[in-house]
């Protein structure tokens, strides 16, 4: 006890000025508290640039303890998890730096979030025990971190847990509450029946046998709309109404930073139609990019539209540079199907532009070739898409006539090279792995749904 009050006292030297503002830890020896509160601040401080791994260890305990979390196999879906974890991560530690209640701001994040849950068809009990495990693995994190242990607080661990329990019922009621008015609300909506798209797209071999939703059975497409940062969930639902009313689409549901949808492909149209009809969508509003699956009928079809258009979104971007955002599978269905194996990809690149030589380093050629190989050798569309003047793409062409001429010699011939230089482009990007597995931006062949979607119908 002795040795505890002397190594307090001998914290009170040298506490900046905004320790005091510490209001959960004013009772008793102010100097105690001003202290602690100094050493609270610096911890913290030292320990926001950890806050998405805290998060990560979070999630991955959710997995373990939590079956209706461990059911998750959508990355995209993990990831929004992730995200409000780390949100919730962050909100304690500004508590934690400032010592002022928890602001509006703080909690918008996490409110949104059980929002979401509640639209996706989680419960609630469910919600609220992983906010007690991530609470508890978070400060287990905390307190095994160096910047903690470094500072005696032995005598104040008490104070201290009783202030985490309030910010942890502060927390929890306020996630309720938002999760109750979303789940009512949503009841209001699906009324008599809830979609089944997201499970539909990751069920397991055998789910063909199910009753699907009658709509998946007509000829559709996936399409996944990504928005603009993180909307609110009423910004989420008026994007997958507008994609109802505009583009056609028969079930949506609503992720962390997209709209996914299954829609109708147009009579007569076809996919040309939708193109436009999506196209418009994406100016002018908070969508910024869509990917579109292949064709499907039935439940099968659909969950592989789905992969489809995960793996359309995550590809088009790098290819497609300054082009209507727009991405169809079925325009780059062999450069995904390449990157699947990138071992393979990587030697039928080398072996195609193997006759460039030495001039494949230099890095205005490929840009070049490729611009070149899309606007079919009309110089100025090939000036306009790398920005530079004709008479420049002139001198480049000039350089490369020598293997354009001998590899151009006809349409396949064309074709085959512009795959590679198209593969080559891929495999040298930093931000796009081959096969990573994750969501929007990544493969889709680990992707699973939320536990359950919604239905987007008027009647409901």
């Amino acid at each position: 006890m002795g040795e505890s009050s002397t190594s307090q006292a001998g914290l009170a030297a040298g506490v900046p000025a905004h320790a005091g503002r510490h209001e959960g830890l004013t009772r008793g020896d102010n100097r105690v508290a001003a202290a602690v509160a100094a050493i609270l601040a610096d911890v913290a401080q030292q320990l926001d640039g950890q806050a998405d791994e805290i998060a990560r260890t979070m999630v991955e305990t959710y997995k373990v303890e939590i079956p209706a979390y461990a059911a998750i196999a959508d990355q995209s879906l993990v990831d929004d998890v992730h995200a409000v974890s780390s949100a919730l991560v962050r909100c304690w530690l500004t508590v934690m730096s400032t010592g002022v209640p928890v602001r509006d701001e703080l909690l918008v994040p996490l409110l949104e979030g059980a929002r979401r849950r509640a639209a996706q068809g989680f419960d609630l009990q469910s919600l609220l025990r992983a906010y007690r495990i991530g609470l508890r693995v978070m400060w287990s994190e905390i307190t095994a971190s160096q910047s903690w242990r470094r500072h005696p607080l032995q005598g104040a661990l008490a104070e201290v847990a009783t202030w985490v329990l309030g910010f942890a019922d502060q927390i929890s009621t306020g996630v309720a509450a938002a999760f109750m008015d979303e789940a009512a609300r949503v009841a209001r909506e699906r009324a008599h029946r809830r979609s089944a798209l997201l499970n539909v797209i990751l069920a397991g071999p055998g789910s063909e046998h199910l009753d699907g939703p009658e709509e998946l059975g007509a000829p559709h497409c996936v399409v996944i709309a990504r928005v603009e940062g993180d909307l609110s969930l009423e910004e989420l639902d008026a994007t997958g109404e507008l994609l109802e009313e505009r583009a056609g689409a028969l079930l949506w549901t609503v992720r962390h930073r997209s709209v996914v949808a299954a829609v109708a492909l147009p009579s007569g149209g076809g996919r040309p139609q939708l193109g436009q009809r999506l196209g418009r969508l994406v100016h002018g509003g908070s969508v910024v990019a869509i990917g579109v699956g292949g064709r499907a009928e039935g439940l099968g079809e659909t969950r592989q539209s789905y992969a489809e258009a995960v793996d359309a979104l995550r590809v088009g971007p790098y290819l497609r540079r300054g082009l209507q955002p727009v991405y169809d599978y079925q325009d780059l269905a062999p450069v995904v199907a390449f990157l699947a194996d990138p071992d393979r990809a990587r030697r039928f690149a080398a072996e195609a532009l193997a006759p460039l030589g030495d001039l494949v380093s230099r890095d205005w050629v490929l840009p070049t070739l490729e611009a070149y190989l899309v606007g079919e050798g009309r110089l100025k569309e090939v000036a306009a898409a790398l920005g530079i003047h004709q008479s420049t793409v002139k001198y480049r062409i000039n350089e490369l006539r020598p293997f354009i001429n001998t590899a151009l010699r006809d349409g396949d011939q064309a074709a085959t090279l512009l795959l590679a230089v198209h593969i080559h482009h891929l495999l040298h990007r930093d931000g796009l792995r081959p096969d990573p597995g994750d969501g929007t931006t990544g493969s889709a062949r680990s992707h699973s749904p939320p536990p359950a979607p919604r239905r987007a119908m008027r009647s409901a």
